[in-house]
Order: C-alpha cells, then structure tokens, then sequence
C-alpha cells in the first residue's frame, strides 16, 4: 500500500482536529455526545483515508463512481446537519434574548 501525499494530509487534518476536540472537550467547551460523535467521524475519516479500498463494495452498491463523490456527499449530508442545527439554537436564543430584554424593560418601567 502507497501512502499518497494527499492521505497524509488528510491524517494529519483528522488528528489535529481529534486534538481541538480533545481541548474542548477537556475545558467543558463541548458535551460528551458531541465529543464521541465527532470522534467517531474522525476516526472513520482516518480509517477510510488508510484503506479507501475497504469500501469498494458500499461504492459499487449505490453507483458512486470515486471515493471522492462518497466523500463530498457524506460532507454535505454532514453540513446540512450542522447548518440546521445552527439555526434552531441561534431562533431559540433569539427567543431568550428576546424574553430577557421584554423583562429587563418592563422592569425599567415599573421604577419610572
């Protein structure tokens, strides 16, 4: 097995990304769930990038042609995911923005 340039790359983007997860999650930045999930992804990630040959099988069976097109549609499976939830938690912290500042205010009011 040839290690290409560009696998040896993404290793050592997987791994520094595993060691930010790590600090995160060591200052209580991140939760457990989330921490484990992310490992999880990354683990794979470096795993698929040693043997992309493993899943040859799983490329034939739903007609994908490279490992690359698995890979930019599992990316933008996975940035869906990450932009959804982003939205949900900005529209819920609006909410409690909003809920402070209409407390914060009445209460102004009621010293007047």
């Amino acid at each position: 097995m040839n290690i290409i340039y560009l696998q040896i790359v993404l290793i050592c983007f997987a791994l520094v990304m595993i060691y930010s997860l790590f600090l995160h999650w060591k200052k209580k930045n991140i939760s457990n769930k989330l921490f484990f999930g992310w490992l999880v992804v990354f683990v794979l990630f470096v795993f698929i990038t040693l043997f992309p040959k493993i899943i040859e099988p799983l490329l034939k069976e739903f007609f994908i042609v490279r490992v690359m097109d698995l890979a930019m549609i599992g990316s933008f499976m996975i940035l869906t995911y990450v932009t959804i939830e982003n939205n949900i938690k900005i529209k819920k912290m609006e909410l409690m923005v909003e809920k402070l500042v209409r407390k914060i205010s009445t209460k102004k009011e009621l010293r007047k």
